[in-house]
C-alpha cells in the first residue's frame, strides 16, 4: 500500500455531499476518515460561480476558520482528487494546519496537524465581495450543480456571474 497522506476537506467533498463519492469507492483506493477539524488560520470560504460551487482562497488572515474533514488518503485517492479538482489548474493542493476537534487514536482533540488543502488561486476580486462562511452546510449545498463535472473551469470563468 501507498504511503498515506493528510487532506483537509471543507466542501462538496465531505460526508453526505456530492462528490464524497470518490472517498468511499473502493476501486479509488484508501481513504480514511479521521476527524473533523477546522483551519489554524482565517481563510475566506465562499461559494461561487454559476454552479454555486464553494472555494477557499489562500488568503491566510482573511474570512474565518474553515470547517471541514480531515481524511488520509493514498496516492490513487489523491489523484482522483487532484482530478476533480483539477489541481494544479483550477485548484491548488497546498499544505495548511488544521486543529482537530475530537480525540481518535494518535491524536488529541486541539492537536495541530499538517494537510493538503485545495484551493483556488485564479479568482477575481467580486469573490472578496460574497459572504466568508465558517462551514459549507446542506443549506449551501442544495444550490450546487453536479454539471460542473461536465464543464471546464475556463467555461465556468466566461459564464460566471463572478465576472
Amino acid at each position: 500500500m501507498s504511503e498515506l497522506v493528510r487532506v483537509f476537506v471543507y466542501g462538496t467533498l465531505k460526508k453526505g455531499f456530492a462528490n464524497h463519492y470518490l472517498m468511499e469507492t473502493e476501486a479509488n483506493g484508501v481513504a480514511r476518515f479521521i476527524t473533523r477539524g477546522h483551519t489554524k488560520e482565517a481563510f475566506p470560504l465562499v461559494v461561487g460561480t454559476d454552479a454555486f460551487i464553494p472555494f477557499m482562497l489562500p488568503l491566510q488572515g482573511q474570512g474565518k476558520e474553515v470547517h471541514g474533514e480531515i481524511y488520509e488518503v493514498d496516492s490513487n485517492v489523491l489523484s482522483k482528487l487532484d482530478e476533480l479538482e483539477e489541481h494544479p489548474t483550477w485548484y491548488k493542493r497546498t499544505k495548511c494546519e488544521i486543529i482537530t476537534t475530537a480525540n481518535v487514536p494518535g491524536i488529541q482533540a486541539e492537536d495541530v496537524v499538517s494537510c493538503f488543502a485545495y484551493f483556488l488561486t485564479d479568482f477575481t476580486e467580486k469573490f472578496l465581495s460574497h459572504e466568508f462562511l465558517s462551514d459549507y452546510t446542506q443549506d449551501c449545498h442544495k444550490a450546487y450543480s453536479k454539471s460542473i463535472d461536465k464543464r471546464r473551469p475556463l467555461d465556468l470563468k466566461v459564464q460566471s456571474q463572478d465576472k
